[in-house]
């Protein structure tokens, strides 16, 4: 008798955002390489590097010109109007994203993973009847009258019956009228029909909605799509050959651990919140590590109490600083947690705001607004430094440390959506 055998999966992952969105996709990725999957990711150019350092195979949806293009542009950190503008750059890259895709589907062996915006893969799902799921790295995305929304300003005072009808109100006339034209021209383009669900629903794969966090981050809400499974943060290592630079280390041994500071990989609008950060540091005495791939958003000649890097691993950095400040995406907040490190979080746009919240009732981060004047952000920072970590800080850590990767975890979620396509040995 032969034993029967499944086929190894060839795993396409879409994702669409910065790097810090990317790394917990790569690390999902390098899990199902090391169990014998094939994966692909489709992405921005500039990532190639970081993909194929990774093992995985790449292909671009996106140019390096329209990426930076998108960072730079102001409108994307601005409310609604950040909305509408990155719609508009995504509705972009739409159609190359789904030709590419395409082109790399492998009947009864392609499985899709698709990122929050990553849109073509659920038009691909529907169009080829493939396995695929939606994998949102935090909640925000799920738009819950129970969860997500009730974190926001304005709307964490106001009672359940308010929020669902405010939502309501939402989606219909902002979030549908945005969407849905283009996506139905689209899909009546290659001979499918036009989308008669809310937008906010479509944008779930029916199969399966991965959830990137653990349940203890945000608790599954009554109104989250039925086939929503939380997991843990998928939270890519640093490199075997990946240390601190010397120049870097050397500041770090240089003194007291200092403050570290990034508004994100992606955002480079941040001037003014460095210039909070030099402020800060300079009145109270501590030195900085400034985090940014944009330098020209800091001043010209930084000051002695000063350093200045382009990227760090923030596995590294984290153990050796006092406090790290940040934008609050979703994969540093993670990091830090796993560290045990103080955190003090300056939200600006999109899920941002909801991970600070979420994060401040855990007690392992301060929030305050990055526009907050210069008073507040040494409020914060005193009582970070004067008190040491929370001890909510180090529970969590464990709790981290103690459970099963968030990798391995949405690994074997996806594991059972392969197309079931025998071998026999």
């Amino acid at each position: 008798m032969h034993e029967r055998k499944l086929k190894a999966m060839h795993v396409v992952i879409s994702c669409i955002g910065t790097y810090g969105d990317l790394c917990p996709y790569l690390a999902i990725g390098r899990t199902l390489a090391a169990r014998g999957h094939e994966v692909h990711v489709l992405s921005s150019e500039n990532f190639r590097l970081h993909v194929e350092r990774a093992g995985l195979r790449f292909s671009s949806v996106a140019s390096a010109e329209q990426y930076l293009a998108a960072v730079r542009d102001p409108n994307s950190w601005n409310g609604w109007t950040g909305l509408r503008t990155t719609w508009r750059r995504l509705w972009q890259i739409m159609p190359q994203g789904y030709r590419e895709l395409v082109t790399h589907i492998r009947p009864g062996q392609t499985v899709l993973i698709g990122s929050s915006l990553a849109l073509w893969v659920r038009i691909a799902q529907e169009k080829f009847a493939l396995p695929a799921a939606t994998v949102h790295l935090s909640p925000m995305p799920l738009l819950s009258a129970d969860s997500s929304a009730a974190t926001l300003a304005g709307f964490a005072r106001l009672p359940p019956w308010a929020v669902r009808l405010g939502l309501r109100l939402a989606n219909r006339l902002i979030l549908d009228p945005l969407v849905l034209p283009d996506v139905n021209r689209f899909r009546a383009s290659i001979d499918l029909p036009p989308i008669d669900v809310p937008a906010v629903r479509w944008l779930h794969s029916p199969q399966r909605v991965i959830c990137a966090f653990p349940s203890w981050f945000a608790a599954p809400a009554a109104d989250w799509p039925r086939n929503s499974v939380c997991t843990d943060f998928p939270r890519l290592p640093p490199a075997e050959d990946e240390v601190l630079g010397a120049a870097l280390l050397g500041f770090i041994e240089g003194g007291a651990p200092p403050i570290a500071f990034t508004p994100g990989s992606g955002m480079a609008h941040g001037g003014a919140f460095f210039e909070r950060a030099l402020a800060a540091c300079r009145r109270l005495g501590r030195r900085a590590v400034l985090i940014t791939p944009f330098r020209a958003q800091l001043p010209a000649q930084l000051p002695d109490f000063a350093f200045h890097t382009p990227y760090v691993h923030y596995a590294l950095l984290a153990p050796r600083v006092a406090v790290f400040v940040h934008h609050g995406g979703i994969g540093t907040l993670a990091q830090l947690m796993a560290s045990g490190t103080p955190q003090l979080i300056t939200p600006f746009a999109v899920d941002q705001p909801d991970n600070a919240a979420r994060a401040e009732r855990l007690g392992v981060a301060r929030r305050i607004s990055p526009q907050a004047p210069l008073r507040e952000w040494l409020k914060a920072l005193r009582a970070l430094l004067d008190e040491g970590p929370p001890s909510a800080c180090a529970s969590h850590a464990r709790a981290i440390a103690a459970a099963r990767p968030g990798s391995e975890l949405i690994a074997d979620w996806i594991e059972t959506l392969r197309p079931q396509v025998p071998l026999v040995a």
